[in-house]
């Protein structure tokens, strides 16, 4: 072999960062004086098998460490998400195939079918599935830089929502194509949730609790069976034990409905309780959500006059009910929560007094309605945390039974009577 032939001791790490993949970082050496372009597209299958992937890449080899025959580079790294399948890639020009192995790093090494020399360009494509449910489908798009132009094509009598609005809509006969051109600015990933809104089905099931038996109704759409089947059971254990930390029985005389819902159902939030007509559940949320709406339950029944104690108490709740389900999820929350308040406080000069929730929740008021809820939670917290569940116990006791609104001044009055404690340094907060 020619000296000039001599291979350089390096590899092309490009970094196919989708779905699972976010945390990777740029290799050493050349990369930086390469370009690479990239043309990605998502399609949502019709027949609600999966999500193909198809991503074109274009290298330019510009590394300076390559010129006047001194190395070229022949080998190309891709990340996988772990759950992708029907993995194939070719070159652009001739289709043929081109071979891989899987390293012990997790990452796949293609084998490129020519040698490029500074100054080249290799454009070859790779392709994939993803799995997903038969009526909704959530993915992330997580690119980095602004030479990827992205494509969503999705069927159009499928309801979409994209965290972030910058692209343009197409119609191409049954699909509806959501297009971020190329020189757009990818940071952070972007969450996309697709629902085929079918018939709904049902699953009927009771909770056995302390005064009462509750018939509990899980709705949901074609092949979400197993999301009905978990909502129902977590339903039935959540219910007993927000009497347990609440200390009262369950209010309503009317039994709970689950309903599996879209963003634009939930305007934007995880869940909406709309009392006696049922709890709309985003069908993408946490059990920490769904224990925040049967919460509510609670909440109504004490008639809080202002919805920073309503909200406040339902993450109590739901936090007090995590410690005894998963312990270390509540501590989680329960501190992200704290911080998100601290973070905030100097950006937002909202009282809770006048903080009022907003229609529909988005990218552009999200940080206003997370200080809004990490304050009120706060303070609930801080009284809890002095107050010590016996005596908290009591007050919402108190509270349930009075057969009037219950103002902020009411409720402080309450506790302080239940605990023998001044209470006023919560009318800072206010």
């Amino acid at each position: 072999m020619y000296k000039h032939e001599k291979r350089l001791l390096r590899s092309i790490f490009l970094i196919l960062t989708v779905l699972s993949i976010t945390n990777i970082s740029p290799v050493p050496g050349g990369w930086n004086q390469t370009i690479t372009d990239m043309d990605v597209t998502y399609e949502v299958s019709p027949d609600g098998k999966n999500i193909h992937v198809l991503r074109q890449v274009t290298f330019e080899n510009r590394d300076e460490d390559t010129r006047f025959w001194r190395g070229y580079y022949s080998s190309f790294n891709y990340y996988f998400p772990q759950n992708a399948s029907n993995i194939c890639a070719y070159e652009k020009e001739s289709s043929d195939n081109l071979t891989w192995s899987l390293s012990s790093y997790g990452y796949y090494t293609f084998c490129l079918n020519k040698k490029v020399w500074y100054g080249d360009s290799y454009a070859f494509y790779v392709a994939y599935d993803l799995p997903r449910n038969s009526n909704t489908v959530v993915f992330n798009i997580v690119e980095y830089g602004n030479r990827t132009k992205v494509v969503l094509r999705i069927p159009q009598y499928y309801e979409t929502d994209i965290e972030r609005k910058d692209y343009h809509m197409l119609e191409q006969k049954e699909f509806t194509e959501f297009v971020f051109q190329k020189g757009t600015t990818w940071k952070n990933p972007c969450q996309v949730t697709c629902v085929n809104h079918t018939d709904m089905y049902e699953i009927k099931g009771v909770a056995h609790l302390s005064e009462k038996e509750v018939g509990i109704t899980v709705r949901f759409w074609e092949g979400e069976d197993a999301w009905g089947a978990h909502v129902l059971d977590a339903t039935v254990k959540n219910l007993l034990l927000l009497e347990n930390v609440t200390g009262f029985s369950y209010p309503p005389q009317y039994n709970v409905t689950i309903i599996q819902a879209s963003v634009e159902d939930t305007q934007g939030y995880g869940g909406f309780n709309k009392g006696s007509k049922g709890i709309y559940l985003l069908h993408t949320s946490s059990d920490a959500i769904l224990i925040h709406e049967l919460a509510h339950y609670w909440t109504q029944e004490c008639s809080f006059s202002h919805i920073w104690m309503d909200e406040g108490h339902a993450d109590l709740y739901t936090y007090l009910v995590l410690t005894k389900t998963n312990p270390d999820v509540a501590v989680k929350r329960k501190d992200r929560t704290l911080e998100t308040y601290q973070k905030l406080e100097r950006k937002y000069d909202i009282s809770l007094s006048a903080w009022e929730t907003a229609d529909s929740f988005d990218s552009t008021n999200k940080d206003a309605i997370l200080f809004g809820y990490s304050k009120a939670f706060t303070v609930i917290y801080l009284m809890y945390e002095e107050l010590g569940s016996d005596t908290m116990q009591t007050g919402w006791q108190c509270l349930s039974e009075l057969d009037h609104e219950v103002d902020e001044q009411c409720f402080i009055q309450v506790m302080q009577e239940a605990s023998d404690k001044d209470l006023s340094y919560i009318e800072e907060f206010l």
